[in-house]
């Protein structure tokens, strides 16, 4: 698997991790006392962000993966449909990606 396609999949699975976070398990855990989800997904994105931070860092510095796309999947990563956007732009620029 390439270096690109792993990024592709980290982003979007701490895209998916972030959506289930902030829109499902923060409001349960506040409106119905039940911090669970909190608990479960905090940790799992945390893991995800810091993987994916890890792996852009790691693409940027071999020049897998252009400047102006390693920031945009590191901002993307921190707002909840930043990361959607992201791989948009990931799967524009190479197109190796489109499966």
């Amino acid at each position: 698997m390439s270096h690109r396609k792993i990024l592709y999949w980290l982003a979007f699975s701490d895209g998916i991790a972030l959506l289930a976070l902030v829109f499902v398990a923060v409001p349960v855990k506040y409106m119905l006392d039940q911090p669970l989800g909190v608990k479960l997904l905090g940790p799992l994105h945390g893991a995800l962000f810091l993987s994916l931070a890890t792996a852009t860092l790691s693409a940027l510095a071999r020049r897998i993966l252009r400047p102006g796309l390693a920031l945009l999947l590191l901002l993307g990563a921190l707002l909840p449909l930043g990361a959607f956007l992201a791989d948009h732009k990931l799967r524009q620029a190479y197109p190796e990606l489109q499966t």
